[in-house]
């Protein structure tokens, strides 16, 4: 008789994916850049310098939605951050935009910095604990 050998299964390394995308649908403009800026500082600070596909559609009208003209002005206003990107048209798909993140992290929109991210209650406690105590 042979001997027994256990099949010993080599772990699989899994790889990060060349691309992480980020979608957009369903967001108001400030919400969608905010969130954007969010995802890619991430993207950043991890050391990920790979492709970013930003999901943002198309637009109702099929001429190009608000999110998409506005996320495409704000990329191009901070090239300086974000570098080049390519519009989804060159590809086929006018709802995405493709850009690769640098090193540099983008600075967040005004509006969109942490106390935003309040929720009700905690914005309720902040102001009262900002309000002047009376004198009793």
């Amino acid at each position: 008789m042979g001997t027994l050998r256990l099949a010993t299964r080599q772990p699989r390394v899994r790889t990060m994916n060349e691309s992480r995308s980020i979608d957009l649908h369903n967001c108001t403009v400030a919400e969608a850049i905010g969130q954007f800026v969010r995802f890619y500082n991430g993207c950043v600070r991890s050391g990920y310098r790979g492709r970013i596909e930003v999901i943002h559609g198309y637009g109702a009208s099929g001429v190009g939605g608000v999110i998409k003209q506005e996320l495409r002005k704000y990329l191009a206003a901070h090239s300086n951050v974000f570098g080049e990107f390519l519009p989804g048209e060159s590809l086929r798909n006018p709802g995405v935009t493709i850009l690769y993140a640098k090193e540099t992290q983008a600075a967040m929109p005004p509006g969109q910095g942490r106390s935003s991210r309040l929720t009700p209650a905690q914005e309720a406690m902040r102001h009262a604990a900002l309000r002047p105590k009376r004198k009793t």
